[in-house]
């Protein structure tokens, strides 16, 4: 009993001893060495797996795509200039980290280029094209839908200076450099020098002969290259007077051709001076008035044509220039540099001469234009006439006066009211 009890006195004492005593640090477990298989491999083993950190490899910057929507003669494939453009495509597009996609349009109309701008820029803004080639007589439209981009930023000030005059005048619309013109057209006389010793300066040099003078006499161009020419005002409120008697001068001067045989029965009721070149093509009229674009998609076939300047009331030169021109309409900066960088691609003067040379077309560059149109006779003529050409007014102005002219051509050359008679309603229908 007394063993007993000692030894419970001296676990006592122990544990007591125990509970005063500071405890030690952990000493870490001795991992017994497994056969085949050392601690090292064993805890390697155990232990976690670190991922390996993944090598990410930049990728290359995607290209900028770029949607320009044009017509078919301005685009890649084009029956004339086409294979040359896709080469300056393929070239700019190999440069710069920019695709550009192409998309056809009709030039005017219904569904054309404009008339689709103007519908997504109402319900789809998002889907419009960052740029474009327009006629320059549907700038105001554009305009007033606050889409045209300046080129001043972008371009450089040279690009301006470098066209002729009258592209100068369309590029500045607005008093802003907002388009950049590529390629100009105008009317001129063309005239066959077998049969026509001198062109006529005057309408009287034409009503001297009978000759036969093709030109559209429905035509909106052919009225307002006159009406302008001779001072005729797009506000009819502004002296309705004066305007009137140059309409009746114009009305009486196709009545007198049409009665002395200069205005032939074919030609009376065309609206347009596309429809004319085919006469002077047949030898039917020694005289007519064409574009200056089909001339010279014709003018390898005229060994024996020559270019004028269309008679005038007081044989002064005129032409009424308008132009296929090239607008940025995207708001991003980044993708009016990039449109930017493709306009100036395309106006280098030796490219834009090769272009427009094998697209049949005068450049409005004025280097390109020296360089692209032959023969240096007819350039030196066609160049005249653009240098103090008109400058065509849009659509939208000319719409009172071509409804108008289209009532009053038709009612003087069938004999069913005066020229006087006939100017004062045109002038009224416009100011109602």
């Amino acid at each position: 009993m007394r063993a007993w009890n000692t030894l419970v006195l001296a676990g006592m004492v122990l544990l007591a001893a125990a509970c005063n005593t500071p405890t030690p640090p952990t000493t870490p477990p001795v991992i017994p060495t497994l056969v085949g298989i050392t601690p090292d491999a064993l805890a390697a083993t155990a232990a976690p797996t670190r991922p390996t950190p993944i090598q990410v490899t930049p990728q290359a910057t995607r290209p900028l795509t770029l949607t320009l929507w044009a017509p078919e003669e301005f685009a890649p494939g084009a029956e004339r200039g086409g294979d040359i453009l896709q080469a300056r495509v393929a070239a700019f597009e190999s440069a710069q980290p920019v695709k550009l996609n192409y998309v056809l349009k009709t030039p005017y109309g219904k569904g054309g280029i404009v008339d689709w701008i103007a519908q997504l820029h109402e319900l789809m803004p998002e889907r419009l094209p960052d740029a474009a080639i327009v006629d320059s007589r549907e700038l105001d439209t554009l305009q007033n839908l606050g889409l045209l981009q300046p080129l001043q930023r972008d371009l450089p000030s040279g690009a301006f200076w470098e066209l002729l005059p009258p592209a100068q005048s369309i590029a500045r619309h607005g008093g802003i450099w907002s388009n950049q013109p590529l390629a100009l057209d105008a009317e001129h006389l063309v005239y066959d020098t077998r049969r026509v010793a001198a062109p006529p300066l005057t309408w009287q040099d034409v009503l001297t002969t009978t000759t036969s003078f093709a030109f559209a006499a429905d035509s909106t161009d052919t009225f307002l290259l006159q009406y302008l020419h001779d001072g005729g005002s797009l506000d009819p409120r502004a002296h309705p007077a004066f305007d009137s008697d140059v309409m009746q001068n114009i009305l009486d001067y196709y009545q007198r051709a049409r009665v002395n045989g200069n205005l032939s029965e074919a030609t009376v009721g065309m609206k347009s001076a596309r429809e004319v070149l085919p006469l002077f093509l047949s030898g039917r009229a020694p005289l007519a008035q064409v574009r200056a674009r089909d001339f010279l998609s014709e003018r390898a076939h005229l060994p024996n044509a020559a270019a004028a300047a269309i008679p005038t009331r007081d044989g002064m030169p005129a032409a009424l220039v308008s132009s296929w021109t090239y607008v940025i309409l995207t708001p991003n900066p980044e993708r009016q540099r990039a449109a930017a960088d493709f306009l100036l691609s395309l106006n280098e003067p030796t490219f834009l001469a090769e272009w427009m040379q094998a697209a049949q077309l005068a450049p409005a560059s004025k280097t390109a234009f020296a360089q692209a149109v032959q023969p240096e006779t007819y350039a030196a003529t066609l160049l005249n006439l653009l240098t103090h050409g008109i400058v065509a007014p849009s659509f939208t102005a000319q719409q009172p006066y071509a409804n108008a002219w289209h009532q009053a051509v038709p009612a003087v050359l069938n004999g069913q009211l005066t020229p006087g008679d006939a100017a004062l309603r045109a002038l009224q229908s416009m100011t109602q």
